[in-house]
């Protein structure tokens, strides 16, 4: 990493002197967070993880108490700092991206203690070379890890792989080979087993008009072996392993998304369909995988008040014997675009109960409504519900409650922004089941953060 940093430097210092473009970019953002359950800032259902389950066992993790107690108020504060470097020919041809990020450095732990004199988490965000073909001119190729740019419900995040990617007219395409495993414990010499490597292949294409777009898109994985450490489901902390399974996930994701805009009214939309095998080492037979997602949006502006009706939908896994699977899940994604502060994504993210639109394989259902006013040209002011459920039971209960958000964002000056938000989860029934002879406790969360962005 001090290697990488004094790349950083030295190219930020010397592309000038070359004749080429150099633009310093970064995101600095410090969070806090304060909630009246600080276990439930623990990510239970992660983003990139397949979820299913195989004889009745499956490959969840762990879910906090929906029961308070004296211990669990928590509140702490954090930074996340992204910086990156673009370096580019004046006429845009080629162009070189760096990405750092010190990512989620709690204030009293890891570098940020005491006299700040210790060694924090640099993580390597971005490093990718995006080039103009000389023969097309619409055409360009990027290689290395970069942002894959696809739905935001679907794949969103980064990966390191080529992408070709082309623009003409109303038209926008792309081609793009992505790995996501490389397993090499196989490589004595610098070899690996291709039988266990991931990788993905993805095809898109867009087409704008006059008041909106729409954008079809198809991902295949071909997921390297994996290891599936079944267990019962939301045991309480134990865990019942009827022992490892290998599998092997192959599956495939056709998509149709779009928008589009009348006048004050604006709506989107997102219908995915997932198909699929799960090759298993068990003397389970193979698991076949069918599912999909649905979310629609609708916007209606009103002076400076913008009124919001959502809803979405993904289905879940009611008999993890039967052979098939009929859960939905993501490749990777954040789940802050839904502006929910108890259950998914928030201001803090990377501290929440899920970065999925489901719950293990239970999937999930949600209709979500808001309203935002605009005060004045730096204050906005906003409220929000939302009806948490999971699509299939957990314990003969769908229902995780009723979650009311309200908050506020001001722009201090050119960059620098202040936010803040607070939930409040009225426990529903799914919760109460979970607790033994008592009902689940409300939980409140408030989320705040300071960020500069240039």
């Amino acid at each position: 990493m001090k290697l990488v940093l004094a790349i950083f430097i030295a190219l930020a210092m010397a592309a000038p002197a070359l004749a080429f473009n150099a633009e310093w970019h970064g995101d600095f953002n410090h969070r806090a967070s304060y909630s009246t359950q600080g276990d439930w800032s623990k990510r239970t259902s992660k983003d990139n993880k397949s979820y299913f389950g195989i004889d009745g066992y499956t490959n969840a993790d762990s879910v906090p108490s929906p029961k308070k107690n004296k211990d669990d108020a928590d509140m702490f504060a954090e930074v996340k700092y992204r910086t990156h470097l673009v370096v580019s020919d004046d006429e845009k041809k080629v162009k070189a991206v760096l990405g750092l990020e010190i990512g989620s450095e709690k204030f009293g732990s890891g570098a940020a203690v005491n006299g700040g004199d210790k060694t924090g988490e640099i993580e390597l965000r971005w490093a990718y070379t995006d080039i103009q073909l000389p023969f097309d001119p619409a055409s360009r190729v990027s290689v290395g890890l970069q942002p894959v740019g696809y739905n935001m419900l679907l794949w969103s995040d980064n990966a390191a792989g080529v992408k070709w990617t082309r623009a003409e007219g109303a038209w926008k395409y792309s081609l793009g080979w992505w790995r996501t495993d490389w397993d090499d414990i196989n490589s004595g010499a610098g070899n690996s087993d291709s039988s266990e490597n991931g990788e993905i292949y993805s095809a898109d294409a867009t087409y704008k008009f006059d008041n909106g777009a729409v954008n079809a898109f198809a991902h295949f994985r071909n997921q390297g072996d994996d290891q599936f450490v079944g267990r019962t489901y939301l045991a309480d902390g134990t865990v019942d392993d009827p022992g490892v399974t290998v599998t092997r996930d192959s599956t495939l994701w056709l998509g149709l998304s779009g928008n589009a805009s009348w006048g004050d009214l604006s709506a989107m939309g997102t219908a995915i369909y997932q198909t699929g095998e799960v090759k298993t080492d068990s003397a389970t037979d193979d698991l076949d995988r069918q599912s999909y997602l649905l979310h629609a949006q609708a916007d209606y502006k009103v002076d400076k008040t913008t009124y919001t009706l959502g809803g979405l939908f993904t289905p879940g896994d009611d008999n993890d014997s039967d052979g098939d699977l009929d859960n939905f899940d993501h490749i990777d994604i954040s789940t802050s675009v839904l502006g929910s502060v108890i259950i998914f994504d928030n201001y803090a993210d990377d501290n929440s109960f899920s970065q999925a639109t489901y719950v293990f394989d239970k999937g999930y259902k949600i209709i979500y409504g808001g309203v935002a006013h605009k005060l004045n040209a730096k204050t906005k002011v906003w409220g929000k519900y939302f009806w948490h459920n999971t699509e299939e039971d957990i314990a003969g209960e769908d229902e995780i409650g009723h979650e009311f958000v309200a908050g506020v964002s001001y722009t201090i000056m050119k960059g620098l922004t202040a936010d803040i938000n607070a939930g409040y989860l009225i426990a529903g029934d799914l919760l109460d089941e979970l607790v033994t002879g008592d009902d689940a406790d409300d939980i409140f969360r408030t989320d705040a953060r300071l960020r500069f962005k240039f």
